[in-house]
């Protein structure tokens, strides 16, 4: 398949008139500050200092002259270093166009030639290094090209394709200003084109926190609602239970309703009352009673929920108004001083922090695996989490399960790829496993109940761990056994 067709060239910047500070300027310092922007200190007599920023972010890619001081603080990255053997000391000899997207600065140093070559190419915007012969040494990025190879020694090699800049700044501001007074512009308008981008970029995710909260307060409203409506039948639930007292000779077992006259109603209009066919007459009257106590108590607390979350929802909107109208982070910032306890997510997303790293997982954590003396491997979960993962992750349908009876405790798997039955020994040695990580090890004896693993099952609606299971069978095992400590001296613990 023949390789696509580069984007058809954008027109290049009339004249591409370069700031006086710049031609013939020698390069001084080179800094990194970050992994996508180089910046250049040169001098020139007459001129003075100057800073340079070569960016490759997807969204700010430009070469132009900055105001702001770089340091070089710490140890620079490997692209800078080989930046500064080979440019500081040298001199600006031209600046001109490869491509309409593509910069080349020559810079003359120690009797040799050096380019820095810039591809405004949006997400693959980058930044080489080339020698004289116009051959690679480094490149700021490496973008998974399937199309090109940015290998040290090879030719260099326009990209294949190039993106053209769709909106925001134009390409012709990507490129040096003609003099400072313009260049000042210039930056200041790529300067508050990064602070609506950061701005965004941490307003945006707080919003949409803001408008889930509302999305979730909605819901409950609505459900509050609906139980503060279900409160206020409660009387209606009353009279059903004195109806069907006084019409109690009418009732049998069996029936769904019942249609009688309300005598509490002028004419004595006919009124369904549903009832439940398995309930005996009384049962179906004191069903209504209880239901009349129930909504009767819920209705003020019910009313008290409905005013709490209304308030709360207003809270809410409040916040997510004010997150629109904000206009720098500092005003983002001043929101997340203002947040409840309960709203350190948001407060992060105001102030820019990242997540706290989890700390490392200690090796002795997990899931251990023991073998039995007949080699085949035990898994033994030590807490509830550890007990999901080894029954419903770990294991597979022809796997042995085992567990102490009617006590908390690990779950025990015995790991059976072959699906034959297992060795007594295996068997004894994984029930006495199963006793010893029970809340019963210090019985004298405990009975372990052990299934293959397709007959267990979690607890609809149960916390982790919790489970059922048929067809099984009960071994007796002893924890203090010294056969048991054998087999716990003579493997070691290791994550599964």
């Amino acid at each position: 398949m023949p390789p696509a067709a580069p984007d058809p060239a954008p027109p290049a910047p009339a004249g591409l008139t370069l700031d006086p500070a710049l031609e013939g300027a020698r390069v001084q310092a080179v800094h990194q500050p970050d992994e996508r922007t180089v910046v250049l200190e040169t001098h020139r007599p007459g001129q003075g200092a100057a800073r340079w920023l070569f960016s490759v972010d997807a969204a700010a890619a430009r070469f132009g002259r900055t105001f702001v001081r770089a340091t070089r603080g710490g140890r620079p990255p490997v692209f800078c270093q080989w930046l500064r053997t080979r440019l500081e000391g040298g001199r600006v000899e031209a600046l001109r166009l490869r491509h309409p997207q593509i910069l080349e600065l020559s810079v003359a140093h120690g009797g040799q030639h050096w380019r820095l070559v810039l591809e405004l190419n949006r997400r693959d915007s980058n930044l080489l290094l080339l020698d004289g012969d116009d051959r690679l040494l480094i490149a700021l990025r490496h973008p998974s090209l399937p199309d090109r190879k940015l290998s040290p020694g090879e030719p260099y090699q326009p990209p294949p394709r190039l993106h053209a800049w769709p909106r925001g700044l134009p390409l012709a501001e990507r490129y040096p200003a003609p003099d400072e007074a313009a260049a000042r512009d210039r930056e200041r308008a790529w300067l508050e084109k990064a602070a609506s981008a950061a701005l965004d970029a941490r307003r945006t995710p707080a919003l949409h926190e803001a408008r889930r909260a509302l999305k979730r307060l909605r819901r409950r409203v609505t459900n509050v609602e609906a139980d503060l409506a279900a409160a206020r039948e409660a009387e209606q639930w009353r009279r059903r239970g004195e109806l069907l007292q006084i019409h109690r000779g009418n009732l049998r077992a069996g029936m769904t309703s019942i249609t009688i006259p309300d005598v509490f109603e002028p004419g004595q209009p006919p009124v369904t009352i549903p009832l439940e066919p398995q309930a005996e007459p009384g049962e179906n009257i004191e069903r209504c009673f209880r239901r009349y106590r129930k909504q009767r108590a819920a209705g003020p607390y019910v009313e008290q929920r409905l005013a709490a979350t209304r308030d709360e929802m207003a809270a809410w909107q409040a916040l997510a108004e004010r997150l629109e109208a904000a206009d720098s982070l500092p005003a983002l910032e001043a929101l997340a001083e203002a947040l409840p306890p309960g709203a350190g997510g948001l407060r992060r997303l105001l102030r820019g922090e990242t997540p706290a790293a989890r700390p490392a997982q200690d090796p002795s954590a997990g899931p251990m695996r023991r073998y039995s003396a007949d080699g085949y491997a035990i898994l033994v979960g030590r807490s509830a989490a550890e007990n999901d993962r080894v029954t419903f992750r770990l294991a597979q349908g022809r796997d042995w399960w085992f567990h102490a009876q009617g006590v908390p405790g690990s779950h025990v798997v015995v790991l059976n790829p072959s699906g034959r039955a297992l060795p007594p020994r295996t068997l004894h040695e994984a029930a006495w496993l199963a006793a010893y990580y029970s809340q019963a090890r210090a019985a004298g004896s405990v009975d372990v109940d052990y299934a293959q693993r397709k007959h267990v099952r979690r607890v609809k609606g149960g916390e982790p761990g919790q489970v059922t299971y048929s067809q099984s069978r009960t071994l007796l095992a002893r924890p203090d056994d010294a056969e048991l400590r054998t087999v716990l001296e003579r493997t070691e613990p290791a994550e599964a």
